[in-house]
């Protein structure tokens, strides 16, 4: 079904304004959604000239009173950054405040994959996906964000010219908060994206600026359409856990398996905190420090585990 246009005095200026962050490069989807949910709350509650005023806004915040902080704070905040967008253009129009909720702490959601998990995705792809060039695009896809920490918005943004097979890195023009970094291969993440991109040469141009991961005649892997895919193969695998594993948890996977790699080689963790973030394209090398949390807690519950096997085998009782 066609999703509905906009319809409310300020529909224009929404669609401008989507219009304006797609040209920064931002996918936006979630974003045009909640703004869509908005329009159409205006336009049923008598909103009648091009200005937006915080007793529209209130009013909205009024009708998700039930639903979590969470949810409130998702749907809030392409409303805030529209009417700044707003403000700009329209002095009368009043901008969203920035802390109309109190803050809440955000759970760590994270999903551990085991090496052989992965592996075991991988493998799967033929019987899953098929043999096409998506298929095998989304086994590289898996394989590069285990391996390199990715995000996966990074990933898919890249374009072949950003690979550099001499210095075995990947250049991320279009990360987070804008920020440019390169990102080390392994060799074996380096051969396998030497036949990569062997594999997908009939399906492009020839330009560097060509999506590195297609999955068509030079048509780009898009976010959704991988997430998609990697919960067709998790579901395949027997990986339905609540929460179930996402592609982002492959970028999480990676910090916590080299700080754990860092523990075996007695390296100090604390010290190497910085390359990791650097790495991974943090902005301060503190918002790393969350997969230290994460990687003791992977240690804690691999010590329940030993601990219950002992206590449970028929050799403990001896």
């Amino acid at each position: 079904m066609k999703p509905p246009v906009f319809s409310s005095p300020l529909a224009g200026r929404m669609v401008s304004f989507i219009a304006f962050k797609r040209m920064q490069g931002h996918d936006y989807h979630d974003g045009e959604l909640q703004l869509r949910r908005f329009d159409t709350f205006l336009g049923a509650t008598g909103c009648t000239d091009g200005v937006l005023r915080m007793q529209d806004v209130d009013r909205y915040r009024a009708t998700m009173a039930g639903r979590s902080i969470r949810t409130r704070c998702g749907a809030l905040s392409p409303i805030r950054q529209f009417s700044l967008y707003l403000r700009a253009m329209e002095p009368r129009s009043e901008p969203v405040p920035v802390r109309l909720f109190p803050r809440q702490a955000r759970p760590i959601r994270f999903h551990p994959l085991s090496t052989a998990q992965v592996s075991g995705l991988m493998s799967s792809v033929p019987g899953v996906l098929g043999n096409n060039i998506a298929a095998h695009g989304i086994r590289f896809l898996i394989g590069l964000l285990y391996s390199t920490g990715l995000r996966i918005s990074e990933a898919v943004a890249l374009n072949a010219g950003d690979v550099n097979f001499q210095h075995a890195t990947l250049f991320v023009r279009r990360g987070k908060f804008r920020k440019e970094r390169l990102v080390p291969m392994s060799p074996s993440t380096l051969q396998a994206t030497r036949e990569w991109i062997e594999r997908r040469a009939p399906y492009v141009g020839g330009s560097d600026r060509d999506p590195l991961l297609v999955i068509a005649w030079n048509q780009r892997l898009t976010r959704r359409g991988a997430g998609r895919y990697f919960r067709r193969l998790c579901i395949h695998g027997g990986l339905t856990s609540k929460p179930p594993p996402r592609l982002h948890d492959l970028r999480h996977n990676y910090a916590c398996r080299r700080i754990a790699l860092w523990r075996q080689a007695q390296e100090d963790v604390d010290a190497l905190l910085p390359v990791l973030a650097n790495a991974m394209g943090h902005v301060d090398f503190f918002s790393t420090q969350v997969y230290l949390h994460i990687d003791a807690g992977g240690l804690q519950q691999a010590s329940a585990r030993f601990h219950t096997h002992v206590h449970h085998h028929p050799e403990s009782s001896k």
